[in-house]
């Protein structure tokens, strides 16, 4: 299950771009397309897994679905106040 080490990726770049702010993230967000390869709802599933009971729990993760396209880019990092 490649998506595993994709969500772990995601978290850790997340986490790089949180601490360059010294902020907390509330969401991120994914391009991914049609054509990557990574079914979304096993994205989410190891997301969701690898933050909880973690200081990220409730970090919430966005998937920008595109057609016809093979993305898989992080777009965004929203950071709290």
């Amino acid at each position: 299950m490649h998506e595993m080490g994709i969500a772990s990726s995601i978290l850790e770049a997340t986490r790089k771009e949180a601490a360059r702010h010294r902020a907390k993230p509330a969401r991120v967000c994914v391009r991914l397309g049609e054509w990557a390869g990574v079914d979304t709802e096993s994205l989410r599933f190891c997301f969701e897994a690898l933050v909880a009971g973690t200081d990220q729990a409730g970090l919430q993760l966005e998937i920008d679905y595109r057609e016809k396209a093979a993305d898989l880019d992080l777009a965004y990092v929203e950071l709290e106040d």
